[in-house]
């Protein structure tokens, strides 16, 4: 992988691999584990994300 001039896209890169790594890891449910635990107040909807790129076929 290139590196680019923009440490932003850089970090986004890197969490977004993180993300991955630990779906894999761990499955969706502990996904919305965190999520649930992440949801404050009760009465918010829960805010499960899932990143995708435009295009993909997931």
């Amino acid at each position: 992988m290139t590196k680019t001039a923009n440490p932003a896209k850089e970090s986004l890169r890197k969490e977004q691999r993180e993300q991955r790594r630990a779906a894999r890891e761990h499955g969706k449910d502990d996904m919305l584990e965190k999520a649930l635990k992440d949801t404050f107040p009760a009465s918010d909807p829960v805010a499960v994300e899932t990143p995708t790129k435009p295009g993909s076929h997931d």
